[in-house]
């Protein structure tokens, strides 16, 4: 058997969020992870540890390090084998895992039939444990992946939902708690809800773990009710988020978005009554919008009293994919639909709807913007 050693690179986002797809193959390899996403100096530390494989999990936002990093043991080590990691997930956190040419390869799909990720083969774990006891931070779960929707902007677009069973993901929680003492979670699904008898039963479990949590991942709105809502609030969750994408009817449907501005609004005013925060994500740039439209959705949002989260229009293709960030450190437009510089100030003015800001003074430079268009 040969030794190995695996890389999570830095992505400069998500910090707080571990590789969940790089720790189900380490776990099912026990193999250490050097994670340079959270635990960042010494940056090249992974040059001191020599091994016969040594495994990269490699991201579209993740490319040009992880090659950086393959080039760099590859000339101290040149015997060693640098190689992909491919499996368990295809996306997290709406980022794709990528393949070098050579690779290594978990084929059994995503279920229930996997151990839980073990935490502890992070170089950074003392980092996580002291921040999910504080509750500073949540613990990540990944209850299921894919989504049979076909929204034209998203990774995740028209792949098989694969689920684990609402009992499996409750005996992860229950390990974690126990083992981690953990104080909140967090679900990165790509679509949480697409099964609401799941949803429902998933909420009975976990209630008596007392634990918050929230959907850090965009809730499909036109399968979200009343029902659903009384369950998640019910058992824990206090955040609830939906993918808006744009307030503008012919972007919606030019995105192949699936739902209209009317049914978002409809479970947005249902989240509203249950959660304390209600968050919505929007995208700047899309097909067919315009700096006036998106800057009405800024001022939609601000009506609707939701935090909004605006990140930059990144086509799905793997070119343009390629090293592209849409949100946080780095993030900037590629989107050609009007110039860069409009997309850039509609990014800046909404850093403080966002939870680390007050939002404050948003609402005014939003209508000030807008009365210049003659849109007020």
């Amino acid at each position: 058997m040969p030794k190995m050693l695996f890389i999570n690179p830095e992505a400069k986002v998500n910090r707080d969020i571990p590789n969940i797809g790089l720790a189900y193959a380490a776990t099912h390899c026990r193999v250490k992870i050097i994670d340079l996403n959270t635990r960042l100096y010494p940056r090249d530390r992974f040059l001191k540890q020599e091994t016969d494989v040594l495994g990269i999990s490699v991201q579209s936002r993740t490319w040009r390090e992880s090659v950086r990093i393959a080039q760099l043991y590859k000339d101290k080590y040149p015997q060693a084998k640098v190689k992909s990691i491919s499996g368990f997930l295809d996306i997290q956190c709406c980022y794709p895992y990528l393949d070098f040419e050579d690779k290594i390869v978990f084929s059994e799909p995503f279920s229930d039939s996997y151990s839980f990720p073990d935490y502890e083969l992070f170089d950074s774990f003392e980092m996580f444990r002291k921040n999910w006891q504080s509750g500073v931070w949540n613990y990540a779960i990944m209850t299921s992946q894919g989504c049979p929707y076909q929204c034209i902007y998203c990774w995740s677009r028209k792949r098989k939902w694969r689920a684990r069973s609402a009992r499996n993901c409750y005996e992860e929680l229950k390990s974690a708690k126990k083992r981690w003492n953990i104080k909140s979670f967090a679900i990165l699904d790509d679509c949480f809800n697409i099964d609401k008898r799941r949803v429902i039963e998933f909420c009975e479990l976990i209630k008596p773990l007392q634990l918050t949590w929230n959907c850090a991942n965009g809730l499909r709105a036109d399968r979200f009710d009343e029902d659903m809502a009384k369950a998640m609030a019910a058992s824990g969750c206090e955040q609830a988020s939906f993918g808006v994408e744009s307030v503008l009817p012919e972007v919606l449907e030019v995105i192949k978005k699936g739902e209209s501005i009317e049914t978002i609004e409809q479970a947005l005013d249902i989240a509203k009554k249950h959660f304390k925060k209600v968050n919505g994500f929007f995208i700047i740039g899309l097909p067919k919008s315009n700096y006036a439209g998106d800057l009405s959705s800024l001022e939609w949002a601000k009506k609707k009293g939701i935090n909004a989260h605006f990140s930059y229009y990144v086509p799905f293709n793997e070119v343009v994919g390629h090293n592209h960030i849409f949100y946080g450190e780095g993030a900037r437009p590629v989107s050609e639909e009007y110039p860069e510089k409009l997309q850039k100030k509609i990014y800046k003015m909404t850093k403080r709807m966002r939870p680390a800001g007050s939002g404050k003074g948003v609402s005014y430079r939003i209508r000030r913007q807008l009365r210049k268009l003659g849109l007020l």
